[in-house]
């Protein structure tokens, strides 16, 4: 993120402050920035970084903090409450947080949260970024009201967050399947050159690098950025038949048994339906291959819609059903992790759950996951309860 000040030829280079940062993780963090355009800097305590701040402009304060819940926010209100430059933004590095201590964080009014055991240079660059952006905005007194709210203004932080550090990995991912597919380009051409076929081993692995880059763009395409027409009010029950039907079309299905179950009265909802539709389509197909290798019983995938509860304990639901081979136990959560997948190269690239819970996650929902070894599993999606009535 470099940008040319008024009157200078040289690029300006936005200036981190590391705040109460050890040495060793000074240079660490120095050594990530410092190549991607900006400067660090280091102060040691609150008075000596507000000093930082007052001489030095800062563009970006990094707060180090031990523990994000005490000791980091009673560091963060006194930096805060003394600060002169509120749009400043603060990134509050510690080395752990569950999901509670990272909403009861964001919202006290901190912009952005980073653990650092393991610190993931990618993600660091990733979240300094947004928030510069997020800076600029605000000195451009382009703060809707929405981002006031701290519950909706962690959702939001929330999200840029995920889908910035998941699109970043990607983006990765696609640049080493490039190389891949540019080494076997030159092997085909260089064997055309003196008149022989291509290896057939090099041939299968230009055809399953060019399906990986082909899923890896259609996940990409699915984390970026929402186009308004996209944010619709629509009946939750007509989305599933449709995406069931699309797959259907597309051969997708194979030799599963997809059926699908409706309540009878509609469930109106206001969410983003492509990303909706992605989620439901990434279950199925998951579902979809969990059953193709079943031989005792009937290759089942039960796909439906379910009412919210009308206590308001829970928004409405999707969920997908399966007969399938099923999960371990100690697998459950890592087949939400980036690139875990079982499947063969041309099949998938481990991202299909990835996307999904990430984006379930950006609606404010979640995506869980029950499932017993050679039974089946049932995923199920719990979006927000919603306000909207027909």
């Amino acid at each position: 993120m470099e940008t040319t000040a008024v009157g200078s030829t040289s690029p300006y280079r936005p200036r981190v402050l590391a705040v109460d940062m050890d040495a060793g993780d000074a240079e660490r963090v120095r050594s990530i920035l410092t190549p991607a355009g900006y400067d660090v800097m280091r102060a040691r305590g609150t008075t000596a970084a507000l000093e930082a701040v007052s001489r030095q402009s800062a563009d970006l304060v990094l707060l180090d903090v031990g523990q994000a819940r005490t000791v980091g926010l009673a560091a963060f209100r006194r930096f805060r409450q003394e600060m002169t430059h509120p749009q400043l933004p603060i990134l509050m590095l510690t080395p752990s947080a569950d999901r509670q201590t990272r909403r009861e964080v964001m919202e006290a009014g901190v912009d952005d949260l980073l653990t650092t055991e393991p610190l993931d240079p990618m993600e660091l660059k990733v979240r300094v970024h947004t928030l510069l952006e997020l800076k600029a905005h605000r000195e451009q007194g382009g703060i809707q009201e929405v981002l006031q709210d701290p519950r909706t203004r962690w959702v939001r932080m929330e999200k840029l967050a995920r889908v910035g550090t998941l699109a970043a990995d990607v983006a990765t991912q696609m640049g080493q399947l490039g190389v891949g597919l540019h080494r076997a380009l030159a092997h085909v051409r260089a064997r055309a050159a003196e008149g022989l076929p291509p290896d057939p081993e090099e041939l299968l692995k230009l055809g399953v690098a060019g399906e990986q880059m082909r899923l890896h763009g259609q996940h990409l395409l699915s984390l970026g950025p929402s186009n308004p027409k996209d944010t619709q009010r629509f009946d939750l029950r007509e989305l599933v038949p449709e995406v069931v039907s699309h797959l259907r079309a597309d051969g997708r299905l194979g030799r599963a048994d997809v059926r699908v179950i409706l309540s009878e009265d509609p469930i109106a909802v206001v969410f983003n339906r492509r990303q909706l539709e992605q989620v439901v389509t990434e279950l199925v197909c998951n579902a979809v291959d969990a059953v193709e290798d079943v031989q005792d019983r009937p290759r089942i995938v039960h796909v439906g819609v379910e009412m919210p509860d009308m206590f308001g304990d829970f928004g409405p639901q999707l969920f997908v059903k399966d007969t399938g081979i099923g999960i371990f136990e100690d697998e459950l959560q890592a087949i939400f992790s980036p690139y875990y997948t079982t499947k063969a190269p041309e099949k998938s690239v481990g991202l299909g759950l990835t996307v999904a819970r990430t984006l379930v996650e950006c609606m404010g929902g979640k995506l869980t996951v029950k499932s017993r070894v050679n039974l089946g599993s049932t995923f199920t999606v719990e979006l927000p309860e919603q306000t909207s009535s027909w």
